[in-house]
């Protein structure tokens, strides 16, 4: 799979999310198992927006190369690492219900296709880089 396909994929993950947790994020924290008092909305609709402006990174990102690709996929990497790590955190503490454990495998099937894209860059590049004599 090739990296320009793993940042489309990121993109439209980051686009769906970002848009159910911007225009319903009532429905989006209860499908989590939360409640949506006026502060988790606010919050809900400020981490759409946020991946909203991270789709919109992959999508104009998806014919990058060299330095800027591997910026935008050790980007989407820590991403996705650090969601994982928070939420599984958050599940040991009982913070956040069972219900929200299915939005880990999301992580890690995002951040496994961020991770084989960053390694096949590095291969690529280190496979078409000159040698000096």
């Amino acid at each position: 799979m090739s990296s320009r396909v793993v940042l489309i994929i990121g993109a439209a993950a980051a686009l769906i999310f970002g848009l159910g947790l911007t225009l319903l994020p009532t429905q989006m924290l209860a499908g989590f198992g939360l409640g949506a008092p006026p502060a988790a909305q606010v919050l809900s609709r400020d981490v759409g927006v946020t991946l909203l402006g991270l789709a919109v990174l992959n999508w104009l990102g998806r014919n990058a190369a060299g330095g800027a690709l591997r910026a935008i996929l050790v980007a989407n990497l820590f991403v996705q690492v650090a969601e994982l790590i928070v939420n599984a955190l958050e599940l040991a503490a009982g913070e956040l219900p069972p219900a929200a454990a299915g939005g880990l495998v999301i992580h890690v099937v995002l951040g496994a296709l961020f991770g084989w894209a960053l390694y096949r860059t590095g291969r690529v590049t280190t496979a078409t880089a000159p040698t000096t004599a």
